[in-house]
């Protein structure tokens, strides 16, 4: 576009426009310059994103998109809105200095890893280079691993089933079934390899009756989310009318298919279901696809946990809407309820199971391996099958995973999920394993931005240090920078491998898209760098067998093209143009899966699809396994109820909605009602985004280095990385503080000096037990302010700071000197209740009458204060 046209496109937005063309310092290729000043302006509300992106395209050189960035420099501010869509906006001044890029920038001088102009040209060469990694991984497998499941990346090897050990746990995701193709049918879809994919769907249809009999054990949630995933998403995909038939071998692909991918998904399922179809309506975990449970060895492990227990529950659901066949969800759905039904007093789950013995073997539970997925597709199910029940489990659960498994310093700040005791509080271990890296995602999901920001910043700091995430890393331990290098990287990994997991970069996306703050591009950015230089084989990917020493796998996991590729490919997708981000998904229901295969359904299309596929059903009788000896009461609950004294199953019934009180009028809301609504914008990036133009939330953040110090005996740095330390810090890499931060004064705030602690007052039972109010607005005929907790009935499980003067508080506040004057007693203050923040200088009420008369060690002084046990609460009073 020449300078003419420029200034034409800019005058549409009432600027005064300067232009001048100079040429390029890599290739002499003319670039046109402007200068723009603007005086007060009416504009659309989002004009400034327009601006911006229109600019950052002037300073891109065709011949070199990758060097030829400058910094771009603003002084604005903006005036409140003033009616309608429209508002007024004073810019001072908008300078666009191009050729100073020119002047110090020679083409070739700065990596790619540091470049972080994210421009929609940059964004496009990022998505290219995505995707160019992701051909090599697959044109590796269909040249040394197809037909088999993987290929082995550094051998050059197809890789299955192993024949000699038959129980391995290798297997688990393996059937001799081209797993990697039926993992990727959608990846290939939405980078439109289009001839690849009919390629594949070729082999697929020429086996469709014999695919899956296999003579194979397999594990049930694997196969599930895998395979029956991949296949019922390309279904849909290819006849749901979501993809935009431009390409003349997508529409060659579309005009004759014949629905054989969902035949294929229903003869899949009827080998799965059996697994689910026992007497305690808990599924056995591995199956054999040809013949049944009657084909796995007596040895094969038979241990359950509660996710694979539960996933599958969601791609079984759509298997029976899109083919009626009723039994696929009937039974998930009577384990998903059974094991719901078994919360115990505080309202948390176990982790595993034995179907046999209808016996919960552990007393422990977290967010990652083992329980993850249940949350997951309680909201995900919620939002796929409209169905408000599972809403209602994860809401009643997040409750409680923020009442008694969240540990955090001060608010706002990082957040991690600790693993706990079911039935007390405890923490079990100090460790966090790799696969909780999915639950930032999911709270961004579920509308809780503001603690995904902060639950994922731990992730961040640990990819800083290891260029991965350890399959188990200690959060604390005893090591000291005395102790050698890899004495203290040993303390920091229990479990040492990294087999390119997707979690982390899954949690990324989903950011980013909520947030679109380019701190989370710039990750994306980091970790195509290393996929390009460290990750990258002869034959696709390898990831670490051992962090702490540098020792590659030879592995690829299905995932890495089926998952992490394509959530990195779209997260540079700012353009829309993959089918996912177009305008057709935006009328759907879709959620990724746990696999990352889009799922959604409609009832108009289900209908229509259960009436064609009628005469495929096939009514065979399913095989029932039945466990004898295995009553509910003498055997799934009898070791939590003996260890810890608590009560029995409650009935397995689906949660049905809370009573609400109208208590001091509407100005009280359940507390539990700010799960209904949706975060916009993290309450950490507290600065006005009017004020810093298009600047990082990450800038303004005093928080973003206070998890650094939390973390310190083990965020160590291995010795093999050191060649790859350059930007591997990825908050402080150089490029992005130059051009996405314009904060005139980032600081970090002190670090807490009080000291924090929990207590459990009264009997444990779960959160929701334990009617708790927000007050919506002050009003004149109560105390209450707006913002403050009423809780009736004083109870559960709070977090407290204890005041010790001239600490540094959680607030960032000292505690003054001789602040315990009016009182001989220790000071303290409440920061939740029950998994309920208490705001920045607000107060929780409760009934002063009630707590009297139910609990002794507390007392109320004059000033409505209330005593624990002789501590004074400041910000704990009764009404």
């Amino acid at each position: 576009m020449s300078c003419m046209a420029y200034s034409e496109k800019f005058h549409n937005v009432n600027s005064f426009v300067l232009c001048r063309s100079i040429p390029c310092s890599g290739c002499k290729n003319p670039l046109n310059t402007i200068i723009r000043v603007n005086l007060i302006l009416t504009v659309p509300r989002n004009i400034e994103r327009i601006i911006i992106s229109f600019c950052s395209r002037l300073v891109n050189c065709p011949g070199h998109p990758t060097y030829s960035q400058s910094r771009i420099s603003f002084f604005f501010s903006f005036r409140p809105q003033s009616h309608g869509k429209m508002r007024t906006t004073h810019i001072f001044s908008i300078v666009l200095l191009p050729w100073l890029c020119a002047a110090s920038i020679q083409a070739g001088e700065v990596p790619k890893a540091e470049h972080s102009a994210f421009t929609p040209l940059h964004l496009r060469e990022l998505k290219n280079r995505t995707k160019t990694l992701f051909n090599h991984g697959w044109d590796s497998y269909m040249t040394y691993g197809f037909p088999a499941d993987e290929v082995l990346p550094v051998t050059c090897e197809p890789y299955g089933p192993q024949f000699a050990d038959p129980t391995s746990i290798h297997n688990d995701a393996m059937g001799n079934v081209s797993s990697t193709i039926l993992d990727s049918l959608d990846t290939l879809m939405i980078m439109g390899e289009w001839q690849q994919l009919e390629r594949v769907l070729k082999y697929l249809k020429k086996n469709e009756v014999s695919f899956f009999d296999q003579d194979y054990v397999v594990q049930v949630f694997e196969a599930s989310i895998r395979w029956m995933g991949g296949l019922l998403l390309a279904h849909l995909a290819l006849t749901d009318n979501v993809l935009t038939k431009k390409d003349p071998v997508l529409i060659r692909i579309i005009s004759q298919y014949d629905g054989f991918l969902l035949r294929m998904a229903y003869d899949l399922g009827l080998r799965l279901i059996p697994s689910y179809n026992t007497s305690t309506s808990l599924p056995l975990p591995r199956i054999n696809l040809a013949k049944g449970l009657d084909g796995v060895p007596s040895s094969a492990d038979r241990i359950g946990c509660t996710a694979g227990c539960t996933t599958p529950l969601l791609e079984f659901s759509l298997l029976l809407k899109l083919t009626g066949d009723e039994r696929f969800e009937t039974l998930t759905n009577a384990t998903f309820w059974k094991l719901w039904g078994t919360r115990l007093e505080l309202g948390l789950l176990p982790m595993t199971v034995d179907p046999a013995s209808n016996k919960w073997l552990d007393v422990v539970t977290g967010v990652g391996a083992l329980v993850d997925s249940f949350y997951e597709y309680s909201v995900k199910a919620s939002i796929v099958l409209q169905d408000q029940r599972f809403w209602d489990v994860f809401a009643l659960s997040y409750n409680a995973l923020m009442s008694h498994l969240a540990v955090f310093t001060t608010d706002h700040s990082w957040m991690l999920f600790s693993n706990v005791q079911v039935s007390t509080p405890d923490r079990s271990n100090l460790w966090i394993d790799l696969l909780s890296a999915f639950w930032p995602g999911l709270q961004v999901l579920a509308g809780r931005l503001s603690d995904a920001v902060s639950t994922h910043l731990v992730f961040l700091k640990i990819w800083d240090h290891f260029d991965s995430i350890p399959e188990r890393w200690e959060e604390r331990s005893l090591s000291t920078p005395k102790d050698k290098l890899k004495d203290q990287v040993k303390a920091a990994i229990p479990l040492e491998w990294y087999p390119l997991r997707p979690e982390f970069i899954e949690s990324t996306y989903y950011l980013y898209r909520a947030t679109k703050d380019p701190m989370y591009l710039q990750i994306g950015l980091r970790i195509l760098t290393l996929f390009e230089t460290q990750y990258k084989t002869t034959c696709g990917f390898s990831g670490f067998q051992d962090i702490r020493t540098g020792l590659k796998q030879n592995r690829m996991e299905t995932f890495v093209l089926g998952e992490l590729l394509k959530y990195l490919y779209l997260l540079f997708d700012e353009g829309n143009d993959s089918y996912v981000h177009g305008k057709s998904m935006s009328r759907k229901n879709w959620v990724f899966s746990t696999e990352a295969h889009p799922l959604w359904y409609r009832e108009e299309f289900g209908a229509t699809s259960r009436e064609s596929f009628k005469s495929n059903l096939i009514s065979k009788s399913i095989d029932y396994t039945n466990f004898l000896n295995n009553g509910i009461l003498s055997s799934m609950w009898l070791e939590i109820i003996k260890t810890f004294g608590g009560t029995g199953p409650t009935d397995p019934a689906p949660p049905v909605e809370m009573e609400r009180h109208d208590l001091f009028g509407s100005n009280l809301r359940p507390a539990a009602e700010a799960l209904e609504v949706c975060e916009v914008r993290p309450q950490q990036w507290r600065s006005d985004p009017d004020q810093h133009f298009q600047s990082s939330g990450f800038c303004d953040w005093d928080q973003l280095f206070a998890l650094n110090n939390h973390l310190a005996t083990t965020l160590v740095r291995p010795a093999h990385l050191e060649p790859y330390r350059n930007n591997s810090v990825i908050e402080l890499t150089p490029s992005f503080l130059k051009t996405q931060c314009f904060s005139r004064e980032p600081r970090s705030r002190r670090i807490a000096t009080t000291a924090s602690m929990d207590f459990s007052i009264g009997k444990l039972v779960r959160p929701e037990a334990y009617e708790i109010y927000r007050v919506h607005e002050t009003q004149r005929k109560h105390i209450f302010k707006t913002n403050d907790l009423v809780m009736p009935q004083f109870g559960g499980r709070l977090k407290l700071e204890k005041l010790v003067e001239n600490r540094i508080t959680r607030d960032n506040t000292v505690v003054p000197p001789k602040s315990n004057e009016r009182h001989s007693t220790d000071l303290y203050r409440v920061h939740m209740a029950n998994g309920h923040r208490i705001m920045a200088n607000g107060t929780l009420w409760t009934e002063g009458a009630s707590l009297l008369r139910s609990l002794a060690a507390f007392k109320i002084n004059e000033r409505g204060q209330i005593l624990i046990e002789g501590r004074l609460v400041e910000n704990l009073k009764a009404y």
